[in-house]
């Protein structure tokens, strides 16, 4: 779908691709309008959570809510649209590519006779009822809000799709729509909302708002470089960097038009814990960015607690949440195989039910991650053909070796300005030698130096702390005192 963005002399709105506007050559401004599509993305997803609970939803029955919602958008559009008799290339770009249709001008003007400004749309009657029967649940925000919302902004939107001198009976038509939307809807559940005019809208669009803060970006040489410096994963390392390759290659065709078959992105993360799975999924998120497959680049956490919930209904919504806060990045799902608990109540089948819609519907903009243990995985994926059918692509990571325990103690004290005498360095040779040998099925790797390195900056404090002076050089240095682990008292 495209991203709209907006001249700043002529006021017509373009695709944020453009450098110049292609109406009067003006700048244009590159604050993209994003937030408008977010109001109606974050209606479609309880629409979609909605039809798929049609049996826990009762008062609508057996109704395709989605349908009916898109029906009611499109007789929206169509009326704002027929308010000047015309309908403008711009306006049917703006419905199809909004609502993801291939609608033709006669389409529209076939509603010519379509009155809306005193009427109930059907969607806000279902929302109505949805809302009064979910209100003892209480599941999520209401429906009626922010379908209100999508309606509002997306037709203040379309009436300047053309630029700013509009139709004075098209603006009518907006104002009056809103207006007795608004005094119909149940307040008690809408109460915030405000009637704003279609001018109101554009100036909210159009003017100055501050930037949200964001990371700073690199290049993507930067980024694989940063990749491959990581300490150990020489096998992760030359997994990842050949699937970028893969990744690459395949953009650069589908680029050109080459057709190729299609792949799945979705990744299996398999090792103990502390292995750097989630950093390498923070790093390969901003490649994909940086590469253009992904539209945001960013890494959304989660497990199992994320996103089942305690009842019929509720772990969907919050699976859909998960996913609409992750999508143009990667959803990272930790200890994945949780998700398929065999218990009489729970709902993790649901969970995984949604995510696979999910990774078929949104894969041109979203890829999932599912992490754990290597044996629990394998079980996991073998649970449930769809999950065999979009994960196909594993990448182990291995224990970290005592040589790698030590660097990575290393870089943490480098990290916090600590360097370490060379009774400590002896010591921690050994000590993870040791480790490294007696090591546990779910050995901790790295978990484990931190643990280790909090425990050692402790008991340096405890020492120091029984000084009367002390010196920058004591501050910054770890003994060998330090790395003694003190017997407890029975």
């Amino acid at each position: 779908m495209i991203e709209w963005t907006i001249c700043r002399d002529c006021k017509s709105v373009v695709e944020n691709t453009n450098v110049v506007c292609p109406n009067c050559g003006g700048q244009v401004d590159r604050h993209q309008i994003g937030f408008v599509k977010d109001y109606f993305n974050s209606v479609l997803f309880l629409i979609n959570t909605i039809n798929s609970l049609k049996e826990f939803y009762r008062p609508i029955g057996d109704v395709d809510f989605e349908s009916v919602v898109y029906d009611d958008l499109f007789k929206w559009f169509s009326y704002l649209g027929l308010g000047d008799d015309v309908i403008t290339d711009n306006e049917l770009e703006f419905i199809n590519e909004l609502l993801d249709c291939s609608y033709v001008k006669e389409d529209i003007l076939a509603l010519s006779d379509v009155k809306m400004d005193n009427t109930l749309p059907e969607s806000f009657v279902l929302s109505q009822k949805i809302d009064e029967f979910t209100k003892s649940f209480g599941i999520g925000e209401s429906l009626c809000a922010n379908l209100f919302e999508c309606f509002r902004m997306c037709g203040g939107l379309f009436v300047f799709v053309d630029g700013t001198e509009v139709d004075e009976n098209t603006l009518k038509r907006f104002n009056a729509f809103i207006s007795n939307l608004k005094s119909r809807l149940d307040m008690d559940s809408t109460d915030t909302l405000m009637a704003k005019s279609a001018s109101n809208i554009l100036n909210e669009i159009t003017k100055e708002t501050p930037q949200a803060e964001t990371e700073e970006s690199h290049s993507l040489d930067e980024y694989l470089d940063e990749l491959n410096k990581l300490i150990g994963l020489k096998k992760v390392k030359k997994d990842v960097n050949s699937l970028i390759n893969l990744v690459q290659i395949r953009k650069l065709r589908d680029d050109r038009g080459i057709k190729q078959p299609a792949m799945s992105l979705h990744l299996v993360f398999s090792g103990n814990p502390g292995t750097g799975k989630t950093t390498v999924a923070r790093l390969l998120s901003k490649i994909y960015h940086e590469i253009g497959l992904l539209s945001r680049g960013h890494l959304v956490e989660t497990d199992r607690s994320g996103l089942v919930g305690g009842y019929v209904g509720q772990t969907a919504i919050k699976t859909q949440e998960v996913i609409q806060s992750a999508l143009g990045g990667i959803l990272f799902i930790d200890e994945a195989y949780s998700l398929n608990q065999a218990s009489e109540n729970d709902y993790g089948k649901e969970a995984i039910d949604t995510l696979l819609k999910a990774m078929e519907d949104k894969r041109d903009d979203f890829i999932v991650i599912v992490a754990g243990y290597p044996n629990l995985m394998d079980s996991f994926l073998h649970s449930n053909p769809g999950l065999e059918s979009r994960f196909n692509k594993f990448i182990y990571f291995e224990d970290y070796n005592e040589t790698e325990l030590y660097e990575i103690f290393e870089l943490m004290c480098e990290e916090a300005n600590l360097s370490m005498d060379d009774g400590a360095k002896q010591y921690l040779k050994e000590y993870f030698e040791a480790m490294y040998e007696h090591r546990t099925a779910n050995f901790a790797n790295g978990r484990a130096v931190r643990n280790l390195f909090e425990e050692v900056i402790t008991r340096q404090a405890n020492r120091l702390a029984l000084e009367d002076e002390i010196t920058d050089e004591e501050l910054n240095t770890l003994t060998y005192e330090d790395f003694l682990i003190e017997e407890e008292d029975d």
